[in-house]
């Protein structure tokens, strides 16, 4: 049994291949093994992510400053994506959400400091959302 941790990863790699290629999430699931792709957890984030994704990237869009989502890496916005649909639509509390962000950014993001910036995404997200 995989710990959320590890499935929260298998999220963000399933979307990271989705944003890179053109086969769809039942494809890429396919391609997985049966404990991941019968996983609930695995299966229910990956379509809500999807099924909110317009107004999870709008979210992200109005708390870049000075960027745009089409500048991020495509780390850093499947990371993003994550966080938010488990801060916005999860029982998940925020300050796990953005701790695994964070996590996850120091892991794959392509700039060694690209966790801090994650981090004061997800930030402004919870200020504006939480309180």
């Amino acid at each position: 049994m995989k710990t959320r941790h590890e499935l929260r990863e298998i999220v963000f790699k399933v979307l990271f291949q989705l944003d890179n290629n053109d086969l769809d999430l039942e494809t890429i699931l396919d391609l997985e093994d049966e404990e991941i792709k019968s996983n609930e957890y695995v299966v229910n984030t990956l379509n809500e992510i999807l099924n909110n994704k317009e107004s999870i990237d709008n979210i992200i869009s109005e708390n870049l400053k000075g960027w745009t989502i089409s500048r991020l890496s495509k780390m850093d916005r499947q990371i993003l994506r994550i966080s938010i649909y488990e801060i916005l639509y999860s029982e998940i509390p925020y300050k796990i959400s953005i701790n695994e962000a964070v996590e996850l950014s120091k892991k794959y993001s392509e700039k060694d400091d690209s966790y801090k910036f994650v981090n004061g995404v997800l930030k402004s997200v919870v200020e504006k959302v939480i309180n």
